[in-house]
């Protein structure tokens, strides 16, 4: 890959230091980014486990034939799905703000 406008030339070739000052701000940024990919993978994995205990509950409450009404009223209900809600959100900010630094 060639290009002319991103390093200095020098009589030898082109300037040593600015590529690796380059490959050293690479380094860096791609560093971000995967500590960035990690955070987030932590962070679905902190969802599945919430939407795995979700589901226990839900087959749970299935089987001992709870009515839907007396489970929504339930305030840790409530509670669990405005916390996913909220996880889900944060995920999707995230997904969306390595996807832009990706595609740089």
């Amino acid at each position: 890959m060639e290009n002319k406008d991103l390093f200095q030339r020098t009589s030898d070739g082109y300037n040593c230091e600015q590529v690796e000052q380059y490959i050293t701000v690479l380094k860096t940024e791609y560093k971000k980014v995967f500590e960035y990919a990690k955070a987030t993978e932590a962070n679905n994995e902190k969802l599945k486990r919430i939407c795995r205990a979700l589901s226990d509950e839900n087959k749970a409450l299935k089987a001992s034939g709870a009515s839907p009404a007396a489970v929504s009223a339930d305030p840790s209900v409530i509670e669990s799905v405005e916390k996913i809600a909220k996880l889900s959100e944060e995920i999707s900010k995230e997904n969306a703000a390595l996807r832009a630094k990706i595609s740089k």
